[in-house]
């Protein structure tokens, strides 16, 4: 049996939140950023640390209600910079509510901000036709 090619094509779609250091006040707690439709596969994504946060230790894990860091394992607030998601696959079974988790020591943040970037593709979605090579 031959594989049956597939001629729809799809854009990637990206939801992008931007988190300020109040938006996250207690620590070891996940909180919800970003709801993806029901057909979402997670593609990759990244969290932007656009204001360092001033405290002893802050850091992000990136993942969902499942798995807290299932995209993420940790993300130092206190440097300006860009980490990028480090899981191996999105199998489509992870849940829908992509989000973070805070884990801060010392005082609070009184400065902070971040950017939270997540790429998805749908299965079974199509943008448009590409024309056959055969």
């Amino acid at each position: 049996m031959a594989i049956t090619k597939n001629t729809g094509r799809q854009w990637p779609l990206a939801a992008v939140v931007d988190i300020a250091y109040g938006d996250t006040p207690t620590t070891a707690t996940f909180y919800e950023a970003a709801d993806l439709p029901g057909a979402a596969r997670v593609t990759g994504g990244a969290l932007v640390v656009k204001t360092a946060w001033d405290s002893t230790t802050n850091t992000f894990a990136v993942g969902d209600s499942g798995a807290a860091d299932r995209y993420l394992t940790a993300s130092d607030l206190k440097t300006v910079g860009t980490y990028v998601f480090d899981f191996a696959s999105d199998d489509g079974s992870a849940p829908l509510d992509v989000g973070v988790t805070y884990t801060e020591t010392g005082t609070a943040a009184s400065a902070g901000s971040a950017q939270l970037i997540v790429y998805y593709v749908l299965d079974g979605r199509a943008n448009e036709v590409q024309p056959s090579v055969d």
